[in-house]
């Protein structure tokens, strides 16, 4: 009871030899026990203790992220594929129910955020679109159109009979896989949008949508360059490049969340992270597109040439629009000129499945000789000539 302490005589000599037999013995302990946690003692001891209570929980910090980044490894490779058109490894941990929620959301944006300038589906321009498109998808058994009559076998562009005289696809099936998910395959319907803004040279896609914007209509020339486009837009959905994108974002997340975690400055985890590992794993979906495309467009029987020919193009758009400076490591798709290269380089992949389908030997064969054909109608006292 505290009322005990006043049966104590109040001599000052008591007091002193107290507080004297405390002082001796408190200076026994460690100083880190020593210090009063009322805000008593020197400065030096104040910002002694405080340094003490943090040098554990700097401690714990790195203890705790060293442990979370092993078992982020180890999560990180145990989610490690290969795309399978081209091996490229990479890390995906979206599923493809997932995928095709996040497109179904996104083409619903598209149509509310660009509804007053999408072309009618009757639209003549719009229709020569869905006609490309059809071809590509068809080729290659990745779906059809919205609204397109479903056809009861697969097209034949793009295969060709056996000896067996069965249709068979000389070439790996891009796209034609027996669990394809739902973002693409046999049975997929896609929304295929043509924006009427000619001021916009620009196409993208994502699960189910392409989307064409007249103002790249010019820089594709002919029907081969805009198969080129289409064929690169849908290259993305094969290799699942929306999956990868948002594997990757979580990735990031908790990238620098560890980082965040050992007390390293969030402004170099973002620098890190957009460098060093986002810029370029969307350069290499650029050039991965572009092989994908390739294959797809010589399966539908269009010149390979094109795809090369169309970045060519595409290319001089925009050197004449921007300053002759090589910024490819900073932007998330390389240079066309670059992409053109390697195109290039590429190109007898194409052609080797062009050649081995009769079917495409055929229509070239017609091309060659529609070229050849008089392109103009004179009025003659004969009547119309051919010029």
């Amino acid at each position: 009871m505290f009322r005990a302490l006043r049966s104590f005589p109040r001599s000052s000599t008591l007091v002193a030899s107290v507080f004297r037999a405390g002082t001796r013995h408190t200076a026994c302990l460690p100083r880190r026990f020593s210090t009063s946690t009322w805000g008593s003692g020197t400065k030096e001891q104040q910002n002694s203790s405080q340094g003490w209570i943090r040098r554990p929980i700097t401690r714990i910090r790195r203890q705790l992220g060293a442990v979370i980044a092993v078992g982020g490894l180890i999560y990180y490779v145990a989610h490690l594929e290969q795309v399978p058109d081209t091996g490229r490894w990479r890390f995906m941990n979206t599923s493809t129910t997932e995928e095709a929620k996040v497109g179904q959301d996104y083409r619903r944006q598209v149509r509310d955020e660009l509804e007053d300038l999408i072309l009618p589906p009757d639209h003549p321009t719009t229709r020569h679109v869905h006609a490309v498109a059809s071809r590509i998808l068809r080729a290659s058994n990745l779906g059809r159109i919205r609204g397109e009559h479903k056809p009861e076998e697969p097209s034949s562009v793009g295969l060709f009979k056996d000896s067996q005289g069965n249709s068979r696809n000389p070439d790996a099936d891009v796209g034609a896989a027996e669990d394809p998910g739902l973002s693409y395959g046999p049975q997929k319907e896609w929304d295929v949008i043509v924006v009427n803004d000619r001021k916009t040279v620009n196409a993208y896609a994502s699960p189910g949508l392409i989307v064409i914007y007249t103002g790249i209509l010019p820089v594709c020339h002919d029907e081969a360059g805009l198969a080129a486009v289409i064929g690169h837009e849908i290259g993305h959905i094969v290799a699942r490049h929306t999956a990868e994108r948002l594997s990757t974002s979580s990735l990031f997340l908790g990238f620098t969340a560890v980082l965040a975690l050992v007390g390293l400055d969030l402004g170099i985890s973002y620098l890190l992270t957009t460098y060093a590992l986002d810029l370029p794993n969307s350069r290499k979906q650029e050039c991965e597109a572009d092989v994908l495309g390739l294959r797809l467009i010589s399966r539908a029987c269009y010149d390979p040439i094109a795809m090369s020919q169309m970045l060519g193009r595409l290319a001089k758009a925009e050197a004449n629009q921007e300053a002759h400076v090589n910024l490819d490591f900073l932007h998330t798709h390389p240079s066309s000129e670059s992409r053109a290269r390697l195109m290039e380089k590429r190109l007898h992949q194409g052609q080797a499945i062009f050649d081995r389908n009769p079917d495409c030997l055929k229509i070239k064969e017609q091309l060659e000789e529609f070229k050849k054909a008089p392109k103009k109608l004179r009025l003659s006292e004969r009547g119309l000539v051919y010029e």
